[in-house]
């Protein structure tokens, strides 16, 4: 007679995402991208820093850059937007984004004067946080606890290979995400620890 089999698990997990680390991930990726402004000598601008917080149901973004060349220019500025999550629940952007310059000191002023749709553009492009590598890190610590009982006489384990980020909500001081585990998993019931002492009840 050939065993059942055992039944699939589906498994969610929270993740909690502090703003400071966040803005990390945000400014690593960041920090690589250049634009060429359209000035003589072609200086290129850089962020330097990245500071995210919570504003609502918003996302803050206070952008730090800086251009190279003579020019010389340090700025900061604002954007705002909507958490959206990608089709594989992998990349976090900003949807329905405001930007602002802040005007005080010379390299605001000048960035404001700069900021032509192209640069705008680069700077909305930068609001983007791979987050592939955080869920590669929490689908390996799932892994290293399977196979586990979060119940009395339920077991459950398999394999976990990739880590999808299904829902997302701006807390106070970090992004809070449901996280849907993918892999072969199982789930095994055992009637011990599932019925009272003496057996079903029967009416």
């Amino acid at each position: 007679m050939t065993a059942p089999t055992p039944p699939t698990a589906s498994l969610t997990l929270p993740l909690r995402l502090p703003y400071p680390e966040l803005s990390r991930l945000a400014a690593g990726w960041a920090a690589q991208q250049a634009f060429m402004l359209p000035l003589p000598g072609s200086p290129t601008l850089r962020v330097t820093d990245i500071q995210i917080n919570a504003a609502g149901p918003r996302l803050n973004a206070a952008v730090s850059v800086q251009s190279s060349g003579l020019l010389g220019v340090r700025a900061t500025l604002d954007l705002s937007g909507v958490p959206v999550l990608d089709e594989a629940g992998q990349i976090l952007t900003l949807g329905d984004v405001a930007l602002a310059t802040r005007k005080e000191g010379l390299g605001g002023r000048l960035l404001g004067m700069l900021a032509d749709a192209r640069v705008s553009a680069y700077l909305i492009r930068l609001a983007r946080v791979d987050l592939a590598p955080r869920l590669a890190e929490l689908c390996a610590q799932v892994q290293g606890r399977l196979p586990l009982s979060p119940l009395d006489g339920i077991m459950v384990a398999g394999t976990v290979t990739r880590l999808a980020v299904t829902h997302l909500e701006v807390g106070a001081d970090a992004l809070l995400l449901t996280v849907a585990a993918g892999g072969d998993l199982q789930v095994t019931l055992s009637a011990d620890g599932l019925l009272p002492p003496g057996g079903p009840v029967t009416r």
